[in-house]
């Protein structure tokens, strides 16, 4: 693959394009199994299949991580997902292993993945039952609690999803979700606040609670989780010791990844990168797949590198921005870290990086930073 860089670890991910049914707040790309003929399932899995096979033979390494998401990859069912699971480790097992799925394609047979996978991505949103229909969700609480007994008892690491500050909904509801959920002890749980998107059938008949009012959703609930033990690693993501998700690390910290799929995207290179992305629909990824290329500038890939590892907790390694864009950190953004607020950032000698207050104002800081490149 032209542009990819050998030398560093690689991260595939997989986009399944196919639900039970759209919620209305989701604007990712996706369709509803009653808009999709089986034919085309089968033909997409032939297609992915090609693609991973072809990237196999040219990378020649095994993966640093997989990632299958969606959509709804659950509704593939278990043989389909084994047949691209199998395929994407045919260099060797990769560190970590993810699907992504919703409570109601949670089941046994499901589960039965576990040789072939390593972790499990489930999206709960809200243990609510009046919450779970204003989002439009197809899962019921039973479902959730069907889904979180199967994630609790098995041996696979495993992530629950939740979301606030919906309309209509209390800090308590949200603080109730998180106690329910973190009773069943995911080692990991990622927090955020509802997206209204355009297009969606929830901007249509709902209004954003505004800017204030989700910051204190925000502040009690990393607040509630942090006293239930969860670290506070990236914006909207929170892990117990050891439970990080590798493969978001890898997009947050700029590394290289492949992803194949309607509208996945892909980053590969050190210095500068090239994005590129995959047929934006089922219908042109039918008819011939192919991933566009869009080759970065120095100033964009510094610009996606703050963006990005910003994000996080650990911040930027002033060493390994140093070997990246072949300049001192310090020297470039002095003046705009002067004008910040010291309440929103750490700045040592090796790293920067965001407090929670800094996180809050995250937009902003990353803006005054990229002025300075």
């Amino acid at each position: 693959m032209k542009g990819l860089d050998y030398s560093l670890p690689l991260s595939l991910y997989i986009h399944v394009p196919f639900c039970v049914r759209k919620c209305d707040y989701c604007a990712f790309y996706s369709l509803p199994l009653a808009a999709v003929d089986k034919e085309w399932m089968e033909k997409y899995l032939s297609i992915i299949l090609a693609e991973i096979d072809a990237l196999n033979r040219d990378y020649g390494k095994t993966y640093e991580t997989i990632f299958i998401g969606g959509g709804n990859p659950g509704v593939l069912g278990e043989k389909r997902l084994r047949q691209i699971l199998e395929k994407a480790q045919e260099n060797g097992r990769a560190k970590e292993v993810t699907v992504e799925t919703n409570p109601e394609t949670i089941t046994p047979d499901f589960m039965a993945l576990s040789d072939v996978l390593t972790r499990i991505s489930v999206g709960i949103q809200s243990m609510d039952e009046n919450v779970l229909r204003h989002l439009g969700r197809n899962a019921t609480r039973e479902d959730n609690l069907k889904a979180l007994s199967i994630l609790s008892s098995s041996s696979l690491r495993w992530n629950a999803d939740i979301i606030t500050a919906v309309p209509g909904e209390t800090i308590e509801t949200t603080l109730h979700d998180i106690e329910e959920v973190a009773s069943y002890n995911p080692g990991h749980i990622s927090f955020y606040c509802l997206s209204f998107e355009e297009g969606t059938p929830l901007i249509e008949r709902e209004v954003p609670i505004g800017e204030e009012a989700e910051a204190e959703f925000l502040r009690k609930g990393w607040k509630k989780l942090y006293d239930l033990g969860y670290e506070h690693y990236e914006v909207s993501n929170f892990a117990k010791n050891g439970e990080r998700c590798r493969h978001n690390e890898i997009y947050w910290h700029l590394g290289q990844y492949v992803g194949f799929g309607p509208g996945s995207e892909s980053s590969i290179g050190y210095f500068p990168v090239i994005s590129m992305r995959d047929s934006e629909t089922l219908d042109a990824f039918l008819r011939s797949p192919e991933l566009s290329c869009t080759p970065l500038t120095a100033e964009e890939t510094e610009e996606e590198f703050l963006l990005t590892v910003l994000r996080t907790k650990d911040g930027i390694d002033k060493a390994e921005y140093s070997r990246r864009f072949g300049k001192v950190f310090d020297s470039v953004y002095k003046d705009a870290i002067r004008s910040l607020d010291s309440s929103f950032y750490i700045d040592t000698q090796n790293c920067f990086s965001l407090t929670e207050a800094g996180f809050m104002m995250l937009d902003r800081i990353i803006l005054a930073l990229a002025m300075g490149i």
